[in-house]
């Protein structure tokens, strides 16, 4: 009896890929689709998995215990442990301990006893992780508080920038070489312009040590602004303003290793 064929970043039997692709329906497509539509070749119809926690927020089409469940079975082994940056209200924790990983998690706001209390551009991890998930503020979006800690508290979309770029800095210190950062970031509106924060917030992940794995497209699912009154007055703004509707949220799957292609040097040639 030969041993199982495993990639190195995680336990999925080689062998038995059938099982993952048909029965615990893990996916390598870049489309996640969720509501009132019909599955389409190239797309992954999100599953209901009633084994997982329930989103407890208004918004929780964005973050979405599916995520947590899909990188941690494709990126990462048994027993590994993760870092969940943004500690919300513990939803990575608990697929973690579901897929028996071990999750170090912290918030500034904890919500659950488990939950550290701390900033995320200091917390020291008690070891390396083999994974960062970070769901970050999307600036001030959402005005969660005035605390300096807080990326929501930033004035300017420039100190936004910067307090991120202090996360990212701590996180390479937490990060095994090789290990993977799980960035979810969408787009913003403001000042009468469309704002792709998500792409900003990974650009500097790309300009600081890590290579884009994937770059996933999730719709929001059920939010406030997809009911139909809302989405009514949002389509008149739109039409009045010359703007238009995003409803996909961007998942970054990244890798803390050099760039043979030299991304880094890339950036910097165009921001000269």
């Amino acid at each position: 009896m030969t041993d199982k064929k495993t990639p190195k970043h995680s336990s999925i039997d080689l062998d038995d890929w059938k099982y993952q692709l048909q029965e615990n329906k893990i996916t390598t497509n870049s489309r996640w689709i969720t509501l009132n539509e019909l599955p389409m070749y190239g797309n992954f119809v999100v599953p209901k998995r009633d084994y997982l926690p329930k989103p407890d927020s208004e918004f929780h089409g964005l973050w979405i215990p599916e995520i947590p469940y899909q990188m941690l079975t494709r990126f990462t082994k048994e027993n590994d442990t993760v870092w969940s940056q943004f500690g919300g209200s513990g939803t990575d924790y608990e697929v973690a301990n579901y897929l028996n990983r071990k999750c170090l998690i912290n918030d500034i706001n904890p919500t659950k006893d488990y939950i550290v209390k701390a900033d995320s551009r200091s917390y020291r991890t008690p070891e390396q992780v083999s994974m960062i998930l970070s769901h970050p503020p999307y600036w001030d979006m959402i005005k969660y508080s005035e605390d300096v800690s807080d990326g929501s508290s930033k004035k300017s979309l420039v100190d936004f920038i910067k307090w991120w770029k202090e996360i990212v800095d701590n996180s390479i210190l937490n990060l095994k070489d090789d290990g993977y950062f799980i960035l979810a970031c969408g787009n913003m509106y403001k000042n009468s312009e469309e704002i792709e924060l998500g792409e900003l917030m990974k650009n500097v992940l790309l300009m600081n040590g890590f290579i884009l794995k994937q770059h996933i497209i999730k719709d929001y699912g059920e939010t406030k602004g997809s009911e139909a009154k809302n989405y009514n007055i949002n389509y008149y703004r739109q039409l009045k303003g010359g703007y238009g509707n995003f409803y996909g949220d961007n998942i970054y799957v990244l890798k803390k290793t050099k760039s043979k292609n030299k991304l880094k040097e890339v950036y910097n040639e165009i921001l000269k």
